[in-house]
């Protein structure tokens, strides 16, 4: 999994002849340390800079090449005490599930326009995309009568977990069962280049009623710190109000492999509410 533990940034300014000031700050990362990535972050600055000042082209990540900058919060173990999944929180302060093999597959519904007034008059007809999207996942499962699937509910789509095997999201061989089951193109480029399969914990704060954080970790001082973890505070309170996704069905086998076991715990007892809470 791509997911760094440390975080640092760092600003640059050179002046060219003219008296032309070019600037750049730089984020880098580092699995060693604070100070690596601090290293790190101040030599990017400075080749920013530079290349700035000197008009040469400048390298751009494109999206989900660059690790996501998010604060680990737990680690999940396997019984032999091998790392299998990290919990983060995201840019706009929700907690994200990120398995190492544990496929999860993300199927977003496209935006419906209103039906209007004679729509609203007559009624809908024909099959909601929840029921077409549900027959397809039974279709497909038919195709591959090997696998266990449970499949939930969420806000704008399905989710899916495949229970009884395990999988290397790098590996195109996973990368098809996304695409042939409709997964988000985005979702399939993300798995691929972090190395993780990712599903979300906790609901987006706008559906809860709650604006995004003050600022994003990693924090420039304990004043920034202490402001953002008040509106974690808050959002936890709001959030508790929500469930992420409902389970609606349960397909092919019920083995569940060892590996996915503790990450299945995890996320059914995060997002799923015995108490039909509104979905966000």
């Amino acid at each position: 999994m791509k997911i760094p533990r440390y975080w640092a940034k760092d600003t640059c300014s050179l002046q060219d002849p003219r008296g032309k000031t070019f600037s750049a700050i730089c984020w880098r990362w580092s699995d060693t340390s604070v100070e690596d990535a601090r290293q790190q972050a101040r030599v990017g600055a400075q080749q920013i800079a530079w290349k700035l000042l000197n008009q040469q082209h400048l390298d751009r990540y494109s999206y989900g090449e660059r690790p996501m900058r998010e604060e680990i919060t737990q680690t999940i173990t396997n019984a032999q005490g091998k790392e299998i999944a990290l919990v983060t929180r995201n840019a706009y302060g929700a907690l994200v599930l990120n398995a190492a093999n544990a496929m999860f597959i993300d199927i977003d519904f496209k935006e419906e326009k209103s039906p209007g007034p004679f729509g609203k008059l007559f009624g809908r007809s024909g099959p909601t995309q929840e029921e077409t999207r549900l027959q397809s996942i039974e279709q497909w499962a038919q195709r591959n009568p090997g696998l266990g699937l449970r499949v939930y509910r969420t806000f704008g789509g399905l989710r899916c977990l495949v229970t009884n095997e395990v999988f290397d999201p790098t590996q195109e061989s996973a990368l098809s069962i996304l695409k042939s089951v409709d997964s988000d193109p985005l979702y399939v480029r993300l798995c691929r280049s972090q190395g993780c399969f990712r599903a979300r914990l906790t609901p987006k704060p706008w559906r809860c009623g709650l604006g995004q954080p003050p600022s994003r970790f990693p924090w420039d001082n304990h004043r920034e710190e202490t402001n953002y973890r008040q509106w974690e505070q808050t959002y936890t309170l709001a959030a508790s109000n929500y469930a992420v996704c409902k389970l609606v069905r349960q397909i092919g086998g019920s083995t569940i492999h060892p590996d996915v076991e503790p990450i299945l715990s995890m996320h059914d007892g995060a997002t799923c509410s015995a108490l039909g809470l509104e979905l966000a």
